[in-house]
């Protein structure tokens, strides 16, 4: 399980929320919710994710996120050393 909580806040304020359930050490599954405030509107926004480890330093990914007035689809690597 992975948890995860990030905040910013200035003329515009972003928190998000998120987490990951990994059913082995290779493949998790996940959610996540952000919200962004710069004073004159709110933009919500949850997205699902999901990423597999290839072998221990590298992983693929990919998420689908909706909320107000968006909806964006993102793949990735990562790559640790």
């Amino acid at each position: 399980m992975n948890v995860e909580a990030d905040a910013a806040f200035g003329d515009e304020d972003e928190v998000t929320i998120a987490a990951d359930y990994y059913f082995d050490q290779a493949f998790s599954l996940g959610a996540a919710y952000h919200i962004q405030d710069d004073a004159e509107e709110d933009v919500d926004f949850f997205s699902i994710r999901s990423q597999y480890f290839v072998n221990s330093n590298f992983a693929v990914g990919g998420e689908v996120g909706f909320g107000d007035d968006v909806q964006a689809f993102n793949i990735n690597a990562t790559y640790g050393f």
